[in-house]
């Protein structure tokens, strides 16, 4: 359910791709000096937009540093990073320690099984740390599966569950804390289901729960094209100070990488 908030590397500048990997290079490094080295194997972009959102609300600068990489072991790789980074470090490990545990409910992937043991230490030390995001976390997704098991026809409900789980993410920081809320809320919305539009064929194949297997296929895009509208209208109510156009590349562009890929005759924002 991750993964959809993502840039469109075609559309930024060369100045604004270095800024990007930056600061995905400084949350994977946070990743393995927090919770270990293999849980750099979680790392996914949603977080990286996390944590230039929060920055960007903040006049402090992050620090910024050359450090050496696994995968580029020959040449050092600048990272920046700032206590927006470990903030998502920690919800990264967190999101993905249910992520796994629901894949293997789903399943029953023994990879999952294996990744959800590793991580579970490392996520119950983080929902001692931030106890309101870990209670929405743990509450959202026990709402989901009641409305799974009884099969809920109307995607507006789940998506609307989901939605509360990261506003209560996103709402951090000390500053605009409510926008931030409305923001990730609707993001949420729009994340819940572009997933269920992307995994809709797999779903109907492996007799899946999938909220719009009711909605016709032709609706999808108007229906997600309208949840992403109140995105960009929540996040124009923010006050920006830095990477603004990276984030906008994020969400009037990046964010149909993936259906395009699954839909590719259906078209998407460019």
């Amino acid at each position: 359910m991750f993964g959809y908030i993502i840039a469109n590397p075609k559309l930024l500048s060369e100045e604004q791709t270095q800024q990007y990997k930056a600061c995905y290079c400084g949350l994977c490094h946070a990743l393995s000096s927090r919770h270990g080295f293999p849980c750099r194997a979680t790392l996914n972009y949603d977080m990286t937009f996390l944590v230039l959102l929060l920055s960007s609300l903040q006049e402090e600068n992050a620090v910024c540093e050359d450090l050496t990489c696994p995968k580029h072991p020959w040449k050092k790789q600048a990272c920046w990073q700032n206590r927006f980074t470990d903030y998502a470090a920690d919800m990264n490990v967190l999101l993905a320690y249910y992520q796994q545990l629901d894949a293997w409910e789903d399943d029953r992937s023994a990879s999952a099984l294996t990744v959800s043991k590793m991580l579970k230490s490392k996520a119950m030390a983080v929902e001692q740390q931030y106890p309101r995001q870990a209670a929405s976390i743990t509450e959202s997704l026990r709402q989901l599966a009641e409305l799974e098991k009884r099969n809920e026809n109307n995607p507006d409900i789940p998506a609307n569950c989901f939605g509360r789980l990261m506003g209560d993410i996103f709402r951090y920081g000390g500053l605009q804390e409510d926008e931030l809320y409305a923001f990730g809320e609707a993001l949420g919305r729009f994340i819940y289901l572009m997933d269920a539009a992307c995994d809709l064929k797999k779903d109907i194949k492996k007799e899946r729960y999938n909220p719009l297997v009711f909605i016709p296929s032709q609706q999808h895009k108007a229906m997600l094209e309208t949840l992403l509208a109140e995105c960009t209208q929540r996040f124009d109510a923010l006050n920006i100070l830095r990477d603004k156009e990276i984030m906008e590349n994020i969400l009037y562009s990046g964010v149909w990488t993936h259906y395009l890929s699954v839909w590719p005759n259906k078209g998407g924002a460019q």
